[in-house]
């Protein structure tokens, strides 16, 4: 709970604990709202707060400063006195309860249940969009035999740590891996079968499986997702050369789809240029441009082909594909374009610990050339061992090993490196994305 508080309530005589709202500084917040409330229901609830006080009008110093009620500072509050808490005040005090916890929060009871789809509390945390951290990368696990439970963790930043996060019991996600995700959603697909996604908010629990797609997917090269708060909706973007398979008649190399939640349907879009092939699942959005990595053709003579790197960029608005640069820093190794700050970097990461380090690009937005921008230390690339995922938060580059989920970070601002985290991988855990969750009570599936 708040600040290592425990939240408790008994069952039985319903006899609830004031330690959240004494840990929380929001003791005043009783008599505040009582006088704020007008008519006879708030005249209901102040006698009904006066008479569970009975005689005692006791006052002590809190720790925060706040004048207590003697009744206050009681653990085991009357009844009577919870149940006549002004339903504002309780929407807000639970409001801020750490995402970990609203779990927890749900199965107390019916009313709690339903109060994160109360109006009040979502305008508490729409008002305070930083009261819950964000989480990522994110790792989780698929377990066909749950009847769709889903658990997961998260490194949150602000804590420098992994946090198991609520599992999700959802029986639309049986067996179903996380695709992408964006604005407090997450898009899940079948792992044997691409066919139909599902879009899911795991605060609220709300889902929706999307319509068909136009083409039979056998595995985009890239998925991303695309959230627009202010209109509440998003698009899915799926392209690549996997639509079909290759010994299928049908077989298509140039595709380009995109889900419009508005619209709730899939539409066509612009192809790639016929010598270009996207090889990897990683993309940067930055100023309406979705930048990722391909392969370029072309005819040395008339029976050979030679393939160079290049970066690529979909304009979301227009549905057009582009060539950016027409070579990439280092071929040799596995390249992921993020956004770090303002700024487009390619990181390269190595094929193995015995090889070179880790590098990282910057990309002249003008010139369209690379400078390196920093290579990971020694030290921390023997500890890292195989890379699993890079992510960006802000200004800093987070790199995650995918056996030990060792943390490192490198500062763009203060061009420095450090370990985070050395937390040991748990065996529950299969799959790493580098999909970063930011809890959203507002964002609809």
């Amino acid at each position: 709970m708040m600040r290592g508080k425990k939240l408790e309530k008994r069952s039985g005589n319903g006899v609830f604990s004031l330690t959240l709202i004494k840990a929380l500084g929001l003791g005043s917040w009783v008599r505040f709202l009582s006088s704020r409330s007008s008519g006879a229901g708030a005249t209901s609830n102040r006698l009904k707060l006066t008479a569970a006080k009975g005689a005692v009008r006791t006052e002590a110093k809190s720790g925060h400063g706040v004048k207590e009620q003697a009744w206050m500072q009681d653990r085991n509050l009357d009844n009577a006195i919870w149940e006549a808490l002004p339903e504002e005040l309780l929407e807000r005090v639970l409001a801020y309860l750490p995402l970990t916890d609203i779990a927890r929060l749900a199965t107390v009871c019916k009313r709690w249940q339903s109060l994160i789809h109360c109006p009040q509390f979502l305008q508490t945390h729409a008002e305070n969009s930083s009261s819950w951290p964000s989480y990522g990368p994110v790792r989780y696990s698929v377990n066909l035999s749950e009847n769709g439970k889903f658990h997961w963790s998260g490194y949150c930043k602000s804590a420098n740590k992994w946090q198991k996060l609520p599992p999700l019991s959802l029986p639309c996600l049986a067996g179903k891996k996380v695709w992408s995700g964006a604005g407090g959603l997450l898009c899940f697909y079948n792992r044997d079968n691409v066919g139909r996604l599902t879009v899911c908010n795991p605060v609220t629990n709300r889902w929706r499986e999307l319509p068909p797609m136009n083409q039979k997917w056998r595995w985009p090269c890239v998925t991303h997702m695309i959230v627009d708060q202010s209109r509440k909706s998003y698009k899915i973007i799926l392209a690549g050369n996997e639509a079909y398979p290759r010994n299928s008649i049908t077989y298509r190399s140039q595709s380009t789809e995109v889900y419009d939640s508005v619209l709730d349907t899939w539409q066509l879009s612009g192809c790639l240029p016929k010598d270009l092939y996207l090889d990897t699942q990683d993309a940067a959005l930055h100023n309406g441009l979705l930048y990722c990595t391909a392969q370029k053709t072309r005819t040395q003579t008339s029976d050979s082909l030679s393939a160079y790197d290049a970066l690529i960029a979909y304009d979301v608005q227009g549905g057009v594909w582009t060539e950016v640069s027409s070579q990439l820093p280092d071929s040799s190794a596995y390249q992921t374009p993020i956004l770090c700050g303002d700024h487009l970097v390619i990181v390269v990461a190595p094929l193995d610990n015995d090889g070179a380090e880790g590098r990282f690009y910057l990309l002249d937005a003008r010139t369209k050339n690379w400078s390196l921008l920093t290579i990971m230390p020694q030290s921390l690339h023997k500890k890292l061992g195989f890379w699993g995922v890079c992510v960006a938060y802000g200004s800093q580059i987070l790199v995650v090993s995918d056996t030990s989920m060792l943390v490192v970070v490198y500062d763009m601002g203060e061009g420095t490196w450090q370990e985070l985290s050395s937390h040991q991988a748990d065996s529950n855990f299969e799959f790493i994305t580098p999909t970063i969750f930011s809890p959203n009570v507002n964002a609809i599936p």
